[in-house]
């Protein structure tokens, strides 16, 4: 049987969450609604086989490791850290926008 991970959201991907919304939202209430649902559960997602994606910075240290799963449009950067079980969400950005500079 696979492990299950806990995934927590960060400050900071709950704050583009929000944001992401509020953009959808000024022209097409409905389709905020759906697109956050479809975010949501991608990342509920990952309590099960989170190593399934693309490994988008590796580091020496393995709970460093950031991982980028897409949602097209969007693009959700996460870390593992295996020795707790947990996934942490670190951001949701537009696939079209620049990748965050700390995951260069």
């Amino acid at each position: 049987m696979a492990d299950i991970y806990r995934i927590i959201i960060l400050p900071e991907a709950a704050n583009h969450l929000e944001e992401i919304h509020g953009y959808i939202e000024r022209d097409s209430p409905q389709n905020a609604v759906t697109v956050l649902r479809k975010i949501l559960a991608a990342i509920d997602s990952l309590d099960r086989f989170p190593h399934r994606y693309k490994v988008h910075v590796s580091n020496k240290n393995p709970d460093r490791v950031v991982h980028s799963m897409p949602v097209p449009p969007l693009i959700i950067y996460y870390r593992i850290i295996e020795r707790h079980q947990v996934v942490e969400v670190m951001t949701i950005r537009h696939g079209a926008r620049r990748q965050p500079p700390r995951f260069r």
